[in-house]
């Protein structure tokens, strides 16, 4: 048996990785709890978020946080770094995703394709990792890797693994051949990568690896340690690029999905982005020429994330443009045109999840039933209204803090509870037990601790 669970959740703008000793669902001790610290850039951005991306410049290749700031430098010539990639993972027909080439925009060398460029981002997360737990030397001995991912494909998680812990071997193989390199601000040599690659893809093997479906983890960080757990708990998962529902069910230590009331929404953090950033530009009358207001946009997003903060936590925020003060309110945002269709989107897959959740509990003579909200999204106010709010008929669904106490423990010093919600992910996947695997690890793929209740 391994001493340690390591769990990597390469999300759409950030990754991040956690550790727990591998029998702490069981012997839950918080101090022992590892978010490891995977951006190396001091002061830019969270130390423990690593952004998902790549930019492919002239003769380099740029990951994280030197490939947003490039990217940013070269915003009007039409060059962009690959972000969101991870939504790939839903394609219907993967392997023909994966082989397509990179649009012209993300490589005009049209050197890569795009399974090429995801590979690249996994051999410099992978490096990242390596070195955060190096760093970290409580997380040593023998470590049972897993990774979280959405229950994109109905039944069919045992077919998604294979192609993940397929294309973590090779950046595995990739990360042993190009080596500090990947970790390195300048990035990667271009004419190193275009070497490398297939020849790291043909001594791969698969990496022994879990999979753990994203609601499964948050279940798991949400139950953990706590013994007022509810039966059943809805999930809300709002990234940057999709908004993810699931509910789950628990019987004594077994919890499992109910899949029928799994929704998936294309619109998330990066929607809402850009309805700020347009308010804004509404209200930067000055901004006349589609010069001007391509430097405001370019402004707005390198600043969204401060923006966005301030405007969830305080209901509105100030932003100087072009020198001049803009005022936006939450209101503003949320009677936006294009905000109204994705409210409706929203309060139709939330009532979906409680009512899959209040059958399911009717049958098992269940009363305690709660919902979390995790992610980037999790502290918007639509957001946690929406968990608050009263459906229909039947047993309260009671919502539950994102963050839960044992986060504020003074082993943290402070810093895990403010970003918690972003972690929530991998950190549940490091505590969860073997049995809640959905594919790879010593259980079945696809096994699972009980089953859908069934009425008489």
């Amino acid at each position: 048996m391994s001493d340690w669970t390591l769990c990597v959740d390469f999300g759409t703008a950030y990754s991040k990785a956690a550790a727990a000793p591998t029998l702490a669902w069981s012997r839950f001790d918080p101090a022992l709890v590892r978010p490891l610290q995977l951006n190396p850039h001091e002061g830019s951005g969270n130390a423990f978020l690593l952004d998902s991306a790549v930019f492919v410049d002239d003769a380099r290749i740029l990951f994280g946080r030197p490939a947003i700031a490039r990217a940013d430098e070269l915003a009007g010539s039409k060059r962009a770094a690959l972000k969101s990639f991870k939504t790939l993972l839903s394609a219907d027909d993967l392997e023909r995703a994966l082989n397509s080439k990179a649009p012209l925009s993300i490589d005009p060398h049209r050197a890569f394709r795009m399974r090429d460029l995801i590979v690249l981002y996994l051999a410099y997360l992978l490096a990242a990792v390596e070195k955060a737990r190096g760093l970290d030397t409580m997380v040593s001995g023998r470590i049972a890797r897993r990774y979280a991912a959405p229950a994109w494909r109905e039944g069919d998680s045992a077919t998604l693994h294979s192609f993940v812990v397929r294309l973590f071997g090779e950046a595995e193989a990739l990360r042993a051949r190009l080596g500090g390199a990947l970790l390195s601000d300048a990035g990667v040599a271009m004419s190193e990568a275009v070497s490398a690659l297939p020849k790291a893809m043909a001594e791969a093997q698969p990496l022994e690896m879990g999979l753990i479906h994203e609601a499964t983890a948050a279940a798991a960080y949400t139950s953990i340690g706590l013994d007022d757990s509810g039966s059943h708990l809805i999930v809300v998962d709002m990234g940057a690029g999709t908004t993810d529902f699931a509910a789950l069910a628990r019987i004594g230590e077994g919890m499992f999905e109910l899949s029928e009331a799994r929704a998936t929404l294309n619109q998330a953090g990066d929607f809402i982005d850009r309805i700020i950033a347009n308010r804004a530009l509404d209200a930067a009358s000055w901004a006349k020429t589609t010069a001007q207001k391509t430097a405001l946009w370019g402004d707005l997003m390198r600043g969204m994330r401060d923006i966005k903060a301030t405007l969830f936590d305080e209901g509105r925020v100030s932003i100087r443009l072009g020198g001049r003060l803009v005022v936006i309110a939450q209101r503003d945002i949320e009677r936006a045109k294009d905000f109204q269709p994705f409210a409706k989107d929203l309060q139709a897959a939330y009532e979906h999840c409680v009512t899959i959740v209040r059958g399911d509990a009717l049958v098992r003579h269940q009363t305690t039933l709660e919902a979390v909200a995790v992610g980037g999204g999790a502290s918007a106010p639509f957001i946690k209204s929406l968990i608050a709010s009263k459906v229909g008929r039947g047993p309260r669904i009671m919502p539950r803090p994102a963050t839960p106490d044992w986060a504020f423990a003074e082993e943290f010093r402070g810093n895990l509870a403010p970003v918690f919600p972003q972690l929530a992910i991998a950190i549940g996947g490091a505590l969860a037990p073997e049995s809640m695997l959905a594919a790879g690890g010593v259980s079945p793929a696809g096994a699972r601790s009980g089953s859908r209740a069934k009425r008489g």
